[in-house]
């Protein structure tokens, strides 16, 4: 071989590096900065379901008389549920005034899905006036919590 053609290719070679070198590890770019908006949609609390089984022996300045209350939270998310309360409705000239629920502090947070219960008592006051009227009769609790 040639020394001129030993020569030419070392050139060559050499030439062909740097093309690589300089293709391959030099490159350009622009910078921009940007801004957009998103939105977040907060949920909503779910009311909280309060029942109790049916309370009964209740008489005019009788004894207090315990009942459970079953608390609900059919919503997606954990609730808190503070205090319940219970209210008796008038059922004709047996008025709900003559009765009394003791507040339940429960004062927890019940789990999405989950139930609890709270226990509390029910009394029949006596009203110091005849209360024949509410003999028989089915009363409604009305419970509510905060």
């Amino acid at each position: 071989m040639s020394k001129h053609l030993t020569k030419k290719r070392a050139i060559l070679v050499a030439v062909a590096g740097a093309a690589v070198a300089a293709g391959t590890g030099a490159f350009a770019y622009f910078t921009a900065s940007g801004s957009g908006t998103g939105t977040a949609t907060v949920g909503s609390a779910s009311a909280i379901a309060l029942s109790s089984a049916a309370v009964s022996s209740l008489y005019p300045g009788g004894a207090d008389v315990p009942v459970t209350v079953t608390i609900s939270n059919p919503g997606a998310a954990s609730q808190y549920v503070g205090t319940v309360s219970g209210s008796i409705a008038d059922n004709g000239g047996c008025q709900g005034a003559w009765f009394e629920v003791d507040p339940a502090a429960y004062d927890g947070t019940i789990a999405a899905g989950g139930t609890d219960t709270a226990d509390t008592v029910v009394r029949m006051l006596e009203s110091g006036t005849n209360q024949d009227a509410c003999q028989g009769k089915s009363m409604t609790i009305t419970w509510s919590s905060n």
